[in-house]
This record gives structure tokens, C-alpha cells and sequence, in this order.
């Protein structure tokens, strides 16, 4: 088509039709839908612009074609003669065919694993870095643009991360089980001071792979803004009405207790005298705060022990590391107060699928700075774990009270109920007989009860015998002492006699003696028969004192009266020392015997320990299973009821006559079953993987790792991901098909490819605009119904609780605010704490537990909106972006059917309608995502707006919590007190409005940007089909007498020869190798088809010079009327020449164009 023709210049003034949003007055700001959507992905055709009427360039039925021919969609043949050859060779081409060069990508996208889908998506990225190098062998605008697209592309394919919040009380071992979960025994770092002192801490997959690195930290520290704040809460607290510091600083729990010990955490040098006359400006200057404040330090170590022990320097008590409390002067500053975040990257397993988990310490943390942190991530949380230890989950009801009614209502606004999962923690901590008694299993346990008494007494019984051989066999080396001293005698007689000496026997008498108190070693070294009797089991045999015996040993020599002083012959000598040396193997025989007893005893002692070892053990292993079981239900239970109340108690508000009890708002059934729960055993998982070497921990009672439940929680995290990753890489496969449709209609555009007339182009340009102009005008349509859908919702079920509740919350707000100051016994709080509280603009978080003044005065609305938010939220409005995506996808069908069909009928470009119909299923995949997308957009949206109350009721108190502060002397309890009723009874006539408005503007906003999320999406979508179509269906947008550059054509021929075969590269992912026959096919008929298409055309332009002329200058145009006559010019006669029909056309085009301006 050539460019100058006048159907290309649009008329003055118009506007795209798409609904435009009013202006965005809020700041809020939703993410972008696809990486792609705002980027042309052609550089050859011009956004469409279209009449904010939703009228078309296309000529109006009513004035440029008569009623008549508007009948039948087959339009008549307006064509110049040509040689029937070629009328032959168009025919000859099927318009059946549906091969398609994308089809093992688009069967991709389908797959439901996300494994698969990323290893696609790395494919894909590959895909495009070929792309580009082959885009770079030549540089004009076009191929800038493409590159750009590509880049944008890339950005999309970046993995998505899913936020684990996990949350619990002190004590519940949050950080032990997230320790196992990351296969590491001690890697998350923990504070010894107080439970709200933690920071939040963020623990990702580090993808560095550099070994020094392979654990990482960052430490983000508040700015000197947040910290002066904080300080002027910590002077509040400490400096009394004197000016002086508190004699309460010595009390750790008391408030001025706890800003003692953060001032001397920052200041360890500051004396009271010193803090007394100081100020937060001072304080907050000091050079070695302020080089603190506001930075991130980032630690990398090889090791988590490394990383670990640096990380305990910055969140930990440095009087707790070095234990030097008694230097004073040598005291080193410490960081824990100044922390606002850690983020912790290590190579867990369980979060190498894009988990992030974070230890969230609270959101009524005293330092505002931590606390706001921890309320963002709870915004942005996928998942929710809530940790409790089991012997306290259930008699807690920790399920059903969900840490709080304000908490668990809050999750009913966020939408996160769905999101929770429950861990019972310290499942190794559990009395068998008590839970043999409260599970009621004595009677199953009865025969291994008795078998466990039986081994029992057979231990005892062998440690008995032991006992008795051990002292048989110690008798039996005391005998063997002596003969052999008595050898060593006799020997030395033999000698002495040997050297002819005179020897006379030794005189010997039998004497009563103690046993000797030796240890069996030390006879063991000096007898060769000695053997070590070791202890069994806890058996020591050398604790008791043998009884005196009698040395009853008397040689024959004795028995035969040999005389004291008779020399000793040679065969005396002989005759002794063979008794003696009998008598001893004699005693090593008998020796010999009571080893083997003795091993016989240990054998059978150490098969009954082991045996009944194994009995408690699954007597363990069957309560624990038991207990865990039982905790299951009773939890999933728990978290139903929850519910149930939260439910009946707004439907009992809603309408407390047509309230029934017995009947149910939900299956609460399928609530409790869809809980997951997990009890799990952190020690017994770490000691079964090796870890704990220094602790005494024996995990009887867990047979395998899958008995702790850790690998189960650990898969939980990696499961948690798969629908944002696998929604992640189709948006990414499906972008990744829509940029290589288009790019194949451009890299096989040479400028020689149209093979219609100047009239037949005008001709089906103009019934191609009218089909676009009716589907821009069904998203127009279906756009503005669905957000009027969206607002009508919020009137519903949000507005109009507003307006329902604020009389109740007006009502009740002075005796809410005349509790805070009642007695202690009837629910008020004592000085300290009121104090302390309005110092924080109402929130505070003592030993008294947690208080918030502004959500108690707006509770009356909170507890009334909580169902119907979630009603709105959850299921309506999701509702209405489906019934969008349907419409959409309907109307985009419709227009493809009515444009594909006339293309059959007219045997244009074939080739180009199978890609065509790859693109608009590319499309409808767009669509179907953008329900998906939206969502995510309005969830992050609504949480946000959902907070806005308690800050708005916040702000209309600030008055009197100033007044309140700042009062000081004797009775400034009556003065608060007086001060706080008086501002509340003024100001609830207007702040519960205010609160009420605030949000309300923020959902109006939150429409606007949806509406306008939709109208971009949609008219992005909606110019590239206006480009596609018009690029296929009527011909190419490059001036038809212009020659492309020899080095261009060259870069297209190559891109479009990739594009076409591409499609082969994801055939492995799929399981099979090889180009596909049926692809190869596709390519086949598309180069035929390509190539016929030129020949048709250069055959056409010569034979346009035999074309008959019935005058010297003009060409006689053959006009056919069918019955059928659609599209018959109006005006123009029969035999009418091609000038005559093009001005005729212009004419109608200006006159079109000028009833489009008028409207």
C-alpha cells in the first residue's frame, strides 16, 4: 500500500476510543501486567488512533453502502483480467491449512510443570540472544525497536519471589525450625535481650557461585530520621518530671527499664547524668551513630558458622559475646537498636525454587521503623506459617485465636486465610506416660508393657551376674599375684642354688587380708593373664569392696613338714616350681571359663537393653504419631471455628433478626481439611543429619527424617512457589510466541509481497477497519461494564457497611476510651502503660501485652466489614475480571472467524492466516492471564487500603495524645484521663467519617487503575492485531515502488529462515528430538506459498500492459456484479477505469473521515 495514499492519514482530532480513566489522584501504583505490553512490537505500522465515539475509519453502512448490499458476508469479485494460469495457481492453494512453525511452544506453554516451563523459558532466552545477534547485522529504527522488544522481554523472564511470612510467639522456636529447613544448625541470628528487640529477617536462595560468597548478609540500619524519632520516645520514657532519669531504669521490664538498655546499647559511655542533659538531636549526631544510620553493611562468608558468628556481633548483646561486663571502659558499641532488616542468601535446597522465608518478630514491635517493615512484609506475604509448640498449640488455641483477634480479622481482610499454615514445633518434647494416659492407649500397649518389664528384669538379673563373675574372676587374678610372686621366689632359689650357693625354703604362713584396691589394669600389666573387665551399660564392677578372704594356699613342702633350715636340693626347687606353675594354668583355665560367662552375660544384658530400647522406642514413636495426629485435627478444627465466629458474629450484626446459628455461611468442613499443618522435630532432624555434635540429644522416637516432618515442610516451601512460577513462565512463553508471529510478518515482508490491486487493497482495507472497529468497540463496551461492575461491588458490600457502622463506632466510642483508663481489675491499664501508650500514638507493646487505641475505637466498623471486604474481594470481584477475560476472548474469536473467512474466500495469503491464527491463540492466552494479573493488582492494592483506617483514626487523635504526653506533676493521670474523654467525645462525630473516606478514595483510585490497566492492555493487543491483520490480509505497509536495501533484505531472509524453524529448539523439553515432519511441513507450504505469491505478483504486474485500453491514457476495470454485491463500489459504472474507481474511492474515504470528525 503506498503510504501517501489518503487511506493512511487519519483525521484531525481523533482520539483512541478506550475508556479514559479519570486522572490517577491517588499515588498508588500497580505493577505492570506483561513485560511486552507496552512495547509496539512493529515498527512499520502506526498506532491505530480511534474516535473516543468508537467510530471507525471504515465507510458508515448508512451513507456509503446501500441496505441492500449489506446482506450476505461473500462480496463480488472487482478485478483486473489476468492469464487463467495464474487464476489456476491461486486456486490450487488450500485455505485449509493449519500448519503452524510454533506448535511445539504453544503445546509448551500447557504443561503444567514448572520445572518444564523453566527450562523452556531458559530456551527462550536463548532463543532471543540469537535473535538479536542475527537483528544486529544491520541497524535502522525497525531493528532498534525489536531490540528493545526483546530486551523488555528478557526483563519479564526474571524469576518471581514468593514471601513466606512466619510468625510466633517467644519461645515457639521459630528460628530452630527454620535453621532445618535450611539444612544449617545454626545459621539464623537470634538476640538474647528481648523478644521485641529481633528485627525482621529475610532469608532467600543466593545464586552467587563464587565460593567465598556462598553465605551473605545485609544488615539495612534505620536512617537518622527514624532514629531520632525513636530517641524521643526512648527521653519520654526515661527522663521523669524532674528532668532526671527515671529511678524505674533499674526495673528491665518497666518501660524506663527498656530505654535504659537501648540508650546504653548505642551510648555504653553516656552516664545518666549525661543522658538527663542530652537531646535526640545531640544523641542522633554522634559520629559514630551517624555513620551508621541509614547504611547497609553486607557480609560474605564461606561458611554459615562464619556468617553466623559476624552476623551475632550486630544482632546480639555484646555483653553476652565477650563476657567482659566488668570493663566498662572497654565496652564497645552495639547495633541491635539501630537494625531495621536482615537479609540472609544461602543455597537452601527449600528455597531454590524462589521461597523467601522471613522471621517476622512482630508488627507491634516498639521501634516503628522494625514495625513498619514487618507490616510490609506481611502486605506482600504469599504464605502465612504460623509456629507453636505442640504442647501448647492445642490447649492454646493458637488455630482459633490466631494470635489475636485484630490479627486474624486482618487476615480475613488480606484474603490470607487461605495462605495460613500451621507448625507445631518441639514434637521430641513429650512424657511418654502422660501421653500414654491422654491418649488412651494403655491397653494397646499392654503386651509391650509387659515385655518391656520382663527385659527389664532380665537386665537386672544380668548386671546381677556380672557383678558376681567379675568378683569370681578379680579372686582368681589375686591368686594368680600370688603364685607368680611366689614363682619369682622360688626362681631366684633355683639360681642361687645353680651357683652353688646354699637355699633354704621361704617361710610362709597364712594370713588374713584385705583385697587390694588396684585397678584391673594395674594387674592386667604385671600378669599375663590378666584381662580388663569392663563396666556394661552403667555397671561398675570396681565401685564395691571385696569381703576379706583367707589365703588358704599351702604348698606341699608345708604339708610334708620340710624344716625351716634344711637346705633345699635341686629337686625340692624343681618339685615347687611345677606345682606352682600347674596350679596356675589350673586358675587360667578357670579364668578362661568366666570370660566366656561373663561375654554370655554382657551378650544377653545388651540384646535386652537393645530390645527394649526398640519397645519404648515405638511406644515413642506411636505417641508421638499419637499426639501429632491429634494436635492435626484438633488445630484444623480450631482454625474452622475461628471462622465460623468471625463469620456469625458479622452476620448476628448484619441482621440480628434473620440470623441462624445452625446454619452455615461456608463448608467449614473443607475449611479444617485444607489447613496444612505440619509437626515437626527440628533437634531430631539436625541430629539425624549429623548436626548437634555437642549437644546430649538422642532422637529415639524418629526412625527416618521423614518422622521429624521437616523434609515435608521443606517440599511445602518449594510447592508454595509453583503456581507464580509456572504463571510467570507462560506469561513469558506466550509473549515470547506473539514476538515471533509478528517478527516472521516482518522479517518476510521484501516489499514484494502483495499481490492485490490498488483497488482490491482499499477494498478489503475498508471491510478489515470495519471488523476492527466493531471488536474495539466490544472491549470498549466490555471495559466500561466491568469496571461499573467493580464499583458496584464496593457499593455493596463495602460502602454500605460504612455507612451502616459508623453510628455504632460514634456510640461506643466514649466508653472505649473511659476503659483505658479504668482500674486494673475491670480491664484498664495502670499509668505507666497508659502513658507509654499515647507517647506512641496509641500502640504499644508491654509487658501487659499488646495495646492500639486507634484500632479499638474503630473496631465497631472493622468487625461488621471484615465478611463483607472479603466477600467483596475475594470472590466478586475475581468474578467480574473472569466475565472481562470471557467477553474478550469471545469478541476477539468472533473477529477472527469473520477476518479468516473472508481471507478463505478471497485466497489471500494463506500462509499468513496460520500465523495469524497462532497469534490470536497467543492473544486469547493474554487474556486469560489478565484476570490472574489483576488480581495480584488489586490484592496489593486493597491490603494497602485496608490499613488506612487505624492511620486516619490515628491522625484525628493525635491532639490528644500530645496533650496527653506532655502533661507532668501530680495528678496528670486525672488530667490525661480528662483530656483524652473530652477530644474523644468531640472528635468521633468526624474521624470515623474521615477513616471511612480515606479508604474509600483509595478503592475509588484502585478502580481507576484497573480501569486503566485494562483499557492499556487491551488497545496494546488492539493495535498489534490492527497491524498484524492489515499487514496479512491487505497487503504490506511498505511503499510498494521502494526497493529495500540489499543488506536488509539479506537480515530478514536470515531472521525469517530462524523464526521458521525455531519452534524446534523446545521440542527436547517435550520429550522428543528432531524437527517435527509436520513442522517441516509447515515451512514447506509457507516457502511455497511465499513463493507463489511473488510469482503471482511479478506475473500480474506484466500482464497489467496487455490489459485492453478502450482510450490512449486510461485502463478499463472489469466490474463483476454478483447477486452478492457487498462490496460493490457505490458510483461506480460498469467498464469503469481504475483513475475513475481510485477517486471515487478517495472521495468516499474524505467524506468518511470528515463524519468521523463531526462525531
Amino acid at each position: 500500500m503506498d503510504p501517501n495514499s489518503p487511506i493512511e492519514s487519519e483525521p484531525s482530532g481523533s482520539e483512541n476510543s478506550f475508556i479514559k480513566p479519570e486522572p490517577l489522584d491517588s499515588p498508588i501504583v500497580a505493577p505492570s501486567i506483561s513485560g511486552v505490553a507496552s512495547t509496539q512490537l512493529s515498527p512499520n505500522i502506526p498506532t491505530t488512533h480511534l474516535s473516543a465515539s468508537g467510530a471507525s475509519l471504515s465507510p458508515d453502512p448508512s451513507t456509503s453502502t446501500p441496505q441492500a448490499e449489506r446482506g450476505t458476508p461473500t462480496s463480488p469479485n472487482v478485478h483486473i483480467k489476468t492469464d487463467p494460469e495464474i487464476e489456476q495457481k491461486e486456486s490450487s492453494e488450500s485455505p485449509d491449512i493449519e500448519s503452524n512453525s510454533t506448535d511445539y511452544l504453544e503445546r509448551l506453554i500447557t504443561v503444567n510443570v514448572p520445572e518444564t516451563l523453566e527450562t523452556g523459558v531458559t530456551i527462550g532466552i536463548d532463543l532471543l540472544d540469537q535473535l538479536k545477534a542475527k537483528l544486529s547485522t544491520f541497524q535502522n529504527a525497525d531493528v532498534d525497536v525489536w531490540l528493545e522488544t526483546i530486551n523488555t522481554l528478557k526483563e519479564s523472564a526474571k524469576p518471581t519471589r514468593t514471601v513466606v511470612g512466619v510468625v510466633g510467639n517467644t519461645g515457639a522456636g521459630k528460628s530452630s525450625v527454620i535453621n532445618a529447613i535450611l539444612d544449617e544448625e545454626r545459621l539464623l541470628p537470634t538476640n538474647c535481650i528481648r523478644a521485641c528487640t529481633a528485627s525482621p529477617t529475610e532469608i532467600s536462595y543466593n545464586h552467587s557461585d563464587d565460593p567465598s560468597q556462598l553465605y551473605r548478609a545485609e544488615i539495612e540500619f534505620i536512617t537518622a530520621e527514624e532514629w531520632i524519632k525513636e530517641l524521643q520516645i526512648l527521653f519520654n520514657d526515661l527522663i521523669d518530671g524532674n528532668g532526671a532519669v527515671s529511678r524505674d531504669c533499674s526495673n528491665a521490664d518497666s518501660e524506663a527499664g527498656v530505654a535504659y538498655a537501648k540508650l546504653k546499647a548505642v551510648y555504653p559511655h553516656k552516664t545518666k547524668e549525661m543522658i538527663a542533659e542530652g537531646s535526640p538531636q545531640e544523641f542522633a549526631n554522634e559520629p559514630a551513630v551517624r555513620g551508621v544510620l541509614g547504611s547497609v553493611k553486607t557480609l560474605k562468608e564461606s561458611s554459615a558458622k562464619s556468617l553466623y558468628s559476624r552476623l551475632q556481633h550486630y544482632v546480639d548483646s555484646k555483653e553476652k559475646i565477650t563476657g567482659h561486663e566488668h570493663k566498662k571502659r572497654n565496652v564497645p558499641m552495639e547495633y541491635w537498636p539501630l537494625i531495621k532488616v536482615v537479609r540472609i542468601y544461602t543455597k537452601a535446597k527449600a528455597l531454590s525454587t524462589g521461597a523467601v522465608l522471613v522471621d517476622l518478630p512482630g508488627v507491634q514491635d516498639s521501634n516503628a521503623a522494625r514495625a513498619a517493615v514487618a507490616e510490609k512484609y506481611m502486605k506482600s506475604c504469599t504464605g502465612l506459617w504460623i509456629v507453636a509448640p505442640i504442647t501448647r498449640a492445642v490447649d492454646d488455641k493458637t488455630a482459633k485465636s490466631l494470635l489475636g483477634d485484630s490479627f486474624r480479622r486482618q487476615l480475613k481482610y488480606d484474603g490470607t486465610y487461605s495462605a495460613v499454615s500451621f507448625i507445631c514445633s518441639k514434637t521430641d518434647d513429650i512424657s511418654i506416660t502422660e501421653a500414654v494416659d491422654s491418649l488412651n492407649l494403655e491397653g494397646e500397649f499392654a503386651e509391650s508393657w509387659d515385655r518391656a518389664k520382663e527385659l527389664q528384669a532380665s537386665v537386672s538379673s544380668s548386671k546381677s551376674l556380672l557383678e558376681k563373675l567379675t568378683e569370681e574372676k578379680d579372686a582368681l587374678g589375686e591368686r594368680v599375684d600370688e603364685i607368680e610372686a611366689q614363682l619369682d621366689i622360688w626362681e631366684d632359689l633355683q639360681s642361687q642354688l645353680s651357683s652353688g650357693e646354699t637355699v633354704y625354703a621361704p617361710f610362709e604362713k597364712s594370713r588374713k587380708r584385705k583385697r587390694p584396691s588396684k585397678s584391673l589394669q594395674s594387674r592386667k600389666s604385671r600378669s599375663p593373664y590378666g584381662s580388663d573387665v569392663d563396666s556394661v551399660h552403667g555397671i561398675d564392677d570396681n565401685d564395691d569392696d571385696d569381703e576379706a578372704y583367707e589365703d588358704n594356699s599351702s604348698d606341699k613342702e608345708n604339708s610334708q613338714s620340710i624344716e625351716k633350715g634344711r637346705p633345699l636340693t635341686e629337686d625340692d626347687i624343681d618339685e615347687k616350681l611345677a606345682y606352682l606353675r600347674a596350679q596356675k594354668r589350673e586358675i587360667r583355665d578357670e579364668r578362661r571359663g568366666l570370660d566366656a560367662q561373663i561375654a554370655d552375660a554382657r551378650k544377653q544384658m545388651r540384646e535386652a537393653k537393645s530390645e527394649r530400647q526398640e519397645i519404648l522406642d515405638e511406644i515413642k514413636v506411636r505417641c508421638i504419631q499419637g499426639r501429632n495426629d491429634y494436635a492435626r485435627g484438633a488445630i484444623k478444627q480450631d482454625f474452622a471455628m475461628g471462622i465460623k465466629e468471625l463469620d456469625q458474629e458479622h452476620a448476628a450484626e448484619e441482621d440480628d433478626a434473620a440470623f441462624d446459628p445452625d446454619q452455615d455461611l461456608r463448608d467449614y468442613d473443607e475449611v479444617a481439611r485444607s489447613l496444612p499443618v505440619f509437626c515437626v522435630s527440628s533437634r531430631a532432624y539436625q541430629k539425624l543429619t549429623g548436626k548437634l555434635q555437642k549437644d546430649d540429644f538422642q532422637g529415639h522416637g524418629f526412625m527416618s527424617l521423614e518422622d521429624t516432618e521437616i523434609p515435608q515442610l521443606q517440599m511445602h516451601a518449594k510447592k508454595l512457589t509453583e503456581e507464580g512460577r509456572a504463571s510467570n513462565c507462560r506469561r513469558f512463553l506466550n509473549d515470547l510466541t506473539q514476538l515471533i508471529n509478528s517478527m516472521k510478518l516482518w522479517a518476510s515482508n521484501d516489499g514484494t509481497q502483495s499481490t492485490l490491486t490498488d483497488v482490491e487493497k482499499r477494498r478489503e482495507e475498508m471491510h478489515l477497519r470495519k471488523l476492527l472497529n466493531d471488536l474495539e468497540t466490544g472491549f470498549d463496551t466490555s471495559i466500561k461494564e466491568s469496571v461499573k461492575l467493580l464499583k458496584d461491588t464496593l457499593q455493596e458490600h463495602v460502602y454500605s457497611v460504612f455507612t451502616s457502622s459508623i453510628p455504632a463506632a460514634i456510640a461506643a466510642a466514649p466508653n472505649t476510651a473511659s476503659g483505658w483508663s479504668a482500674p486494673k481489675q475491670l480491664g484498664g491499664m495502670v499509668w505507666a502503660t497508659y502513658k507509654a501508650t499515647v507517647r506512641r500514638n496509641g500502640v504499644y507493646s508491654g509487658a501487659s501485652g499488646p495495646h492500639d487505641f486507634n484500632a479499638e475505637l474503630f473496631d465497631p466498623i472493622s468487625r461488621n466489614l471484615a465478611t463483607g471486604w472479603e466477600r467483596a474481594f475475594q470472590r466478586r470481584l475475581p468474578a467480574v475480571l473472569d466475565e472481562f477475560a470471557a467477553k474478550a476472548k469471545k469478541q476477539l474469536k468472533a473477529f477472527h472467524e469473520a477476518a479468516q473467512d473472508r481471507a478463505r474466500q478471497r485466497h489471500t495469503n494463506v500462509s499468513g492466516i496460520v500465523t495469524l491464527s497462532s497469534q490470536i491463540l497467543a492473544h486469547m492466552r493474554t487474556i486469560e492471564q489478565l484476570p490472574i494479573t489483576l488480581r495480584a493488582v488489586i490484592t496489593d492494592l486493597q491490603r494497602e487500603a485496608s490499613r488506612q483506617f487505624t492511620p486516619a483514626i490515628c491522625n484525628a487523635m493525635q491532639y490528644a495524645y500530645q496533650v496527653c504526653t506532655e502533661e507532668r506533676g501530680p495528678g496528670s493521670f486525672n488530667r490525661m484521663k480528662a483530656a483524652m474523654a473530652n477530644h474523644v467525645e468531640t472528635a468521633r462525630y468526624t474521624m470515623f467519617n474521615e477513616a471511612t473516606d480515606t479508604v474509600k478514595e483509595q478503592l475509588e483510585a484502585m478502580c481507576r487503575t484497573v480501569q486503566k490497566r485494562l483499557s492499556d492492555e487491551m488497545e496494546d493487543m488492539f493495535n498489534t492485531i490492527f497491524r498484524d491483520y492489515m499487514k496479512v490480509l491487505v497487503g504490506t505497509t511498505v511503499d510498494r515502488h521502494a526497493k529495500l536495501p540489499p543488506q536488509e533484505l539479506a537480515m530478514r531472509a536470515n531472521v525469517n529462515d530462524f523464526l521458521q524453524h525455531c519452534d524446534s529448539m523446545f521440542a527436547p523439553v517435550l520429550g522428543e528430538t528432531g524437527v517435527d515432519e509436520r513442522m517441516e511441513t509447515t515451512c514447506t507450504t509457507q516457502e511455497s506459498g511465499a513463493n507463489s505469491a511473488v510469482e503471482s505478483q511479478n506475473e500480474n504486474s506484466s500482464d497489467m500492459a496487455s490489459i485492453k485500453l478502450e482510450a490512449p491514457t486510461e485502463t478499463r476495470v472489469s466490474v463483476d456484479r454478483p447477486d452478492d454485491k457487498e462490496d460493490v463500489i457505490p458510483g461506480l459504472e460498469h467498464d469503469s477505469t481504475l483513475a475513475e474507481a481510485d477517486e471515487l474511492m478517495q472521495q468516499q474515504i474524505r467524506a468518511q473521515s470528515e463524519s468521523v470528525e463531526c462525531e
